[in-house]
């Protein structure tokens, strides 16, 4: 691995824990805004750059059940998705156990993705992704244009900047992931990672 993504990934990775730890914790879980939009992504990044970062042989015995990245992709997604309700905000902001759980469950679900995208073709991880950003803006939106507070921790003026600070991230996450896709496609033939590992 070069420097350069070593040092990213180790920024990330001290980011994420100085999130989940006192008293930067209790500064993000504060407003929903830095909740969603600032500690749970960068958990759930710091998890996908370590499981990104892990090789694996091509015969090993779990890609079997792991074909194309598909079960670990559709996991880590449900995962992300609870953790973007109300409810498992609510209880998150206000129950140590749940806040755990959230940081443990974050970062299980990143690491899967992380090891997942890389065994999955161009096809699964444009589908992945656009199926998750199209979620973050549905979401998004309906933070916007509901009339009353939907999480209990937090005031209705945060939930409507969070709502369009979903948006605005959704948007410019395609761009990334669309640039990155159009990039891969033309270096590399259409086959996972650790095949085009295998060959090199």
């Amino acid at each position: 691995m070069s420097r350069r993504p070593s040092r990213i990934k180790s920024i990330v990775t001290i980011a994420a824990v100085a999130a989940s730890i006192a008293p930067l914790n209790g500064i993000l879980t504060g407003a929903m805004l830095t909740h969603m939009l600032v500690q749970i992504p960068f958990i759930f990044a710091c998890g996908a750059m370590w499981g990104a970062s892990i090789r694996w042989r091509a015969n090993a015995p779990w890609l079997s059940w792991n074909i194309q990245g598909v079960p670990g992709l559709l996991l880590s997604a449900f995962v992300l998705t609870y953790w973007m309700t109300p409810i498992a905000l609510d209880h998150a902001t206000a129950d140590g156990v749940w806040n755990l759980a959230k940081i443990v469950s974050l970062s299980l679900a990143g690491v899967a993705a992380g090891i997942s995208w890389r065994l999955g073709s161009v096809v699964t991880q444009l589908f992945y992704a656009g199926n998750m950003l199209w979620m973050m803006i549905t979401a998004g939106i309906l933070y916007q244009d509901a009339d009353q507070r939907l999480c209990n921790a937090y005031l209705w003026d945060d939930q409507v900047k969070t709502g369009q600070g979903l948006v605005a991230l959704s948007v410019l996450c395609a761009c990334v992931v669309l640039v990155i896709a159009m990039r891969t496609s033309a270096i590399h033939p259409p086959v996972s990672a650790i095949e085009r590992d295998n060959r090199a």
